[in-house]
């Protein structure tokens, strides 16, 4: 069976003779890499190879040239208003929002700023210890919502698809905000790509918090109604 040349083939290069053709770090060429945004291929020794032409293809408009979405103007209370009046003009209310009284729906929607703000500055950073962090800030905020919802008796349903109404909006805003300021089409599906990742992330550190405090023990005395899909 013939083989593929994994030495001194121009066509194909090193980590880190990618990063000095793109001028960006060895966390960035993988991130690109395992998001399909450049072809590479594994060697029999365990080493990465990208492709040449791919990484040219890049260097005109790569998206490490995408502005920051902060310095744009796309700040988390404004992706929170955006997300917000696309929930209330596209489905019906969350009725279980309405039985709350204002202090327990105020530290709902606390949290929620919280989760958007550090996803928000994630999303924005090109460095990978920065946005693992962020992420771990989101992921933990959303572990306590998850957890408070569970003491508050909200059934795992009604949580998740609470969820799902605040995922596709937050999506729409920023493929909205792609389309604004007008990304090329691989900085838009890199950042959608990304968003959705990292979604995925915060929906199972919802659940988890939920679990752990049915699972204590301390939401099964129901203070909010469940709907009738949690029945």
């Amino acid at each position: 069976m013939a083989t593929r040349p994994v030495t001194r083939d121009p066509s194909w290069v090193t980590l880190t003779e990618a990063c000095v053709i793109l001028g960006v770090s060895a966390s960035t060429v993988r991130r690109w890499g395992d998001t399909g945004m450049v072809r590479t291929f594994v060697t029999p020794g365990g080493h990465r190879r990208f492709s040449r032409a791919g990484l040219d293809a890049l260097l005109p408009d790569r998206p490490s040239a995408r502005p920051s979405l902060a310095d744009l103007g796309e700040t988390p209370g404004r992706m929170t208003r955006g997300y917000r009046r696309a929930t209330e003009d596209g489905a019906p209310g969350l009725a279980w929002l309405a039985d709350l009284d204002d202090a327990q729906r105020e530290r709902f929607r606390g949290f929620g700023r919280g989760i958007v703000a550090s996803l928000m500055a994630a999303l924005d950073s090109d460095d990978e210890r920065t946005r693992t962090r962020r992420l771990g800030e989101a992921q933990d905020a959303c572990g306590e919502y998850g957890r408070i919802a569970g003491r508050e008796g909200l059934g795992v349903i009604t949580l998740a698809d609470t969820f799902l109404r605040f995922r596709r909006p937050f999506l729409d805003q920023l493929a909205a905000v792609a389309r604004r300021r007008e990304f090329d089409a691989t900085a838009t599906s890199t950042l959608i790509a990304e968003a959705n990742a990292a979604l995925d992330g915060l929906l199972l550190a919802t659940l988890r918090g939920w679990e752990q405090a049915i699972t204590a023990g301390a939401g099964l005395t129901r203070t909010v109604p469940t709907s009738r899909s949690d029945q």
